[in-house]
């Protein structure tokens, strides 16, 4: 049987996205994960749905991957509940089979409680039935705030949280007793599922404390709907099958394989008989929020491209090329802004942020010709152009190539380095980040991302390197610059050296589009902007103090001259 293609979508839903991933066709079958994680957690579960002839739809839960927090200051699983209803109203879909892993399971529980006409049947991986004293516990010891820490310790803290619910459960309790049955997974395993915990960062307990905070035992005696009651050999909520005692004639527990293919395919068998009377109506395109960035994909050949809009549409567009290694949602502010007279269109090109790579290896010419089929995918003829960093080389390409394209040229202090210099930092600017059993290559990323704000290059700390600036080093800026990298982190190191190995001086000369250089003396590449500005015929520059307010006012005074 060939791969199952997974595709991921936004749906607007009131002032708010869910995103989510989709694969299949047929009835509908909507999977919830646990948290603090994502959609993408639960691939083996939704492709086996898919394989067994549903849609199957993985949403990632309000405040959790890319989807928004509910505008609730402390939700609770009922809150969820109604969300999952708007959500699936949103999506056209009447009527689903549901699968509900721990938290997901606490909020299908509530669904079905609340909705039960909704939905045909419901599969439990993990079921969090406790006792009103264990949720007293692990409300008090379990959730401590995440608060971004200049040494970066609230990493290490994250990474060995997730490893350590192998070793014992709860994991605040390291003794014999509370020692599970399990062995701790693979470095890569790790990386791949904190990656959401650091991406809802100091949210990430809004909705996993409303689970201890729910009697999530009271509602079995309620329910209608078919369900089953499952968990994997070696998770700690099997034990809560001693919890289920007098399950109504319609709901039964079973124990599924530790291998999660396998489980998988199990609990697609289970759901087989209780398919929704309706197919799934295709995926709605999310309709815009003004105010806030609407986040969509592009399919292409290769993959999907992370789309981000600002504004209204009309006028001349300004496409966004992000900082390279990073994403769109860097320049939020910035964004908004520059949408407030045009429409905005931000992209994350191939290997970087949220879009898929390309199938061969990143180079500058690639991505540019990359960035041709998205200009078409998206029906610009023609657009302004703005670029940061690394990114300015692929537009500066772009525009070599299909000048008729681009009516006015912005480069955010483009990588304009002298061809020694470039040459010389390229093998070691960006070493590759290989995940660690202990987490080490976290606070690695983090020095060196700090370091750039206080030395040049950032791994030669001497004090004839000292940039003499104020340096953006907050925790919290840090952190969304680490998290932008960790989207892609097995494409940091290719993506900076096909950006170090592009001869970038052979190109300025030749662009003929009205530019504009920008810069500031935080960013890393300002040193070079002015010279970079000089390369180009007729280009302006135009200095900046850092803020959103002084880059969109030079952007907006050259745009519209």
């Amino acid at each position: 049987m060939p791969d199952i293609a997974i595709t991921r979508h936004f749906v607007t839903v009131g002032r708010r996205q869910v995103h989510y991933r989709r694969a299949g066709s047929g009835p509908p079958v909507v999977l919830l994960h646990m948290s603090p994680n994502w959609s993408k957690s639960l691939d083996p579960f939704t492709s086996a749905y898919a394989e067994a002839d549903f849609t199957a739809i993985a949403l990632d839960t309000p405040g959790y991957g890319m989807s928004d927090l509910l505008p609730i200051q402390q939700p609770e699983i009922g809150d969820f509940a109604d969300a999952l209803r708007e959500t699936l109203d949103a999506l056209g879909i009447e009527q689903c089979g549901l699968f509900g892993s721990h938290t997901g399971a606490t909020i299908s529980m509530e669904f079905i409680r609340r909705y039960p006409t909704r939905v045909t049947a419901c599969v439990f991986d993990g079921y969090p039935g406790y006792t009103d004293d264990y949720r007293a516990d692990m409300l008090k010891h379990y959730l401590p705030p995440m608060e971004p820490k200049w040494d970066g310790a609230h990493l290490v803290t994250t990474w060995h949280k997730f490893r350590e619910q192998f070793l014992f459960s709860p994991l605040f309790r390291p003794n014999r007793a509370n020692r599970t049955n399990a062995a701790p997974p693979s470095p890569e395993f790790v990386q791949d599922n904190i990656l959401p915990r650091l991406m809802t960062g100091e949210n990430y307990n809004v909705g996993y404390s409303a689970v201890f905070r729910y009697r999530g035992i009271e509602p079995i005696a309620e329910l209608r709907v078919p369900t089953c009651f499952a968990a994997r050999h070696g998770d700690s909520l099997m034990k809560s099958f001693n919890l289920f005692t007098n399950l109504p004639k319609n709901c039964w527990t079973q124990k599924m394989p530790r291998d999660l293919t396998a489980a998988a395919k199990k609990y697609a068998r289970i759901l087989k008989p209780f398919p929704a009377k309706v197919p799934a109506s295709p995926a709605p395109r999310p309709s815009t929020i003004p105010g806030k960035l609407t986040g969509d994909f592009l399919s292409l050949p290769f993959g999907q491209v992370m789309v981000r809009r600002a504004g209204g549409s009309t006028g001349v567009p300004l496409v966004v090329l992000p900082t390279m290694p990073g994403s769109g949602d860097l320049h939020e502010k910035e964004l908004l802004a520059l949408g407030r007279r045009r429409p905005v269109i931000a992209i994350d090109l191939p290997g970087c942020g949220d879009s898929d790579g390309l199938a061969e290896a990143p180079s500058v010419a690639a991505l540019a010709s990359a960035l041709e089929q998205i200009f078409a995918a998206l029906s610009i003829k023609r657009a302004d152009l703005m670029a940061w960093n690394g990114a300015a080389l692929v537009a500066a390409e772009f525009v070599k190539k299909t000048p008729e394209r681009v009516r006015k040229l912005v480069l955010f202090a483009p990588m304009f380095l002298p061809t020694a210099t470039r040459l010389a930092l390229g093998p070691a600017y960006a070493e590759p980040i290989v995940p660690r059993w202990d987490g080490g290559h976290l606070l690695q990323l983090w020095f060196a991302l700090r370091n750039e704000q206080l030395f040049w290059p950032w791994y030669n700390e001497s004090v004839e390197t000292i940039r003499d600036i104020e340096p953006r080093i907050e925790p919290r800026h840090l952190m969304r610059r680490l998290v932008a990298v960790l989207k892609q982190y097995r494409n940091y190191a290719p993506v900076y050296q096909a950006l170090f190995g592009y001869a970038i001086e052979c190109t300025l000369p030749a662009i003929k589009t009205p530019t504009l250089v920008t810069s500031a003396e935080h960013d890393v590449f300002d040193r070079f902007a002015r010279s970079a500005a000089r390369q180009i015929p007729g280009a302006l520059f135009s200095g900046g103090d850092g803020s959103t307010a002084s880059l969109v006012a030079s952007v907006e005074r050259f745009l519209t001259r």
